[in-house]
């Protein structure tokens, strides 16, 4: 192993430092939180519900190692932690099954995609719009 790869490591991560969250399909709740450590390490905190169906938990938690793999350890870009945040504002991490957010330091909200704070509004006039058409 270089001194240039990036690794990660399960634990406990410091929300009061700046942090990625991971959150899967629609579901509002992250599955996973990734600190950055010291040392070019991640630490990573799995946050999925015990009681969920195995099956369903074995697909989100593969989809976020999948994730952290590619993205954070594989990268071949120099700033693997710049390029994740550069990502949360792309349309391409709304596409996707998970979804990355980052809070800056200190910060309790993400940075977003400029347009997403808007879709809640115009999903709810599609649904005033939708309930009209099937009356």
């Amino acid at each position: 192993m270089t001194n240039d790869s990036w690794n990660w490591q399960p634990g406990k991560v410091n929300i009061q430092n700046r942090y990625f969250e991971l959150k899967y399909g629609f579901d509002p709740i992250p599955v996973t939180r990734i600190g950055i450590g010291s040392n070019r390490n991640f630490i990573v905190e799995f946050l999925l519900n015990v009681n969920d169906d195995v099956d369903k938990l074995k697909e989100i938690f593969s989809e976020a190692l999948w994730e952290i793999e590619l993205y954070l350890i594989n990268n071949s870009e120099p700033d693997p932690i710049e390029y994740m945040i550069n990502h949360t504002k792309k349309c391409a991490n709304m596409y996707s099954k998970i979804h990355w957010r980052y809070y800056p330091l200190g910060s309790k909200r993400p940075i977003l995609l400029e347009k997403e704070k808007f879709i809640p509004e115009s999903f709810g006039t599609f649904k005033k719009l939708f309930s009209k058409l099937v009356e």
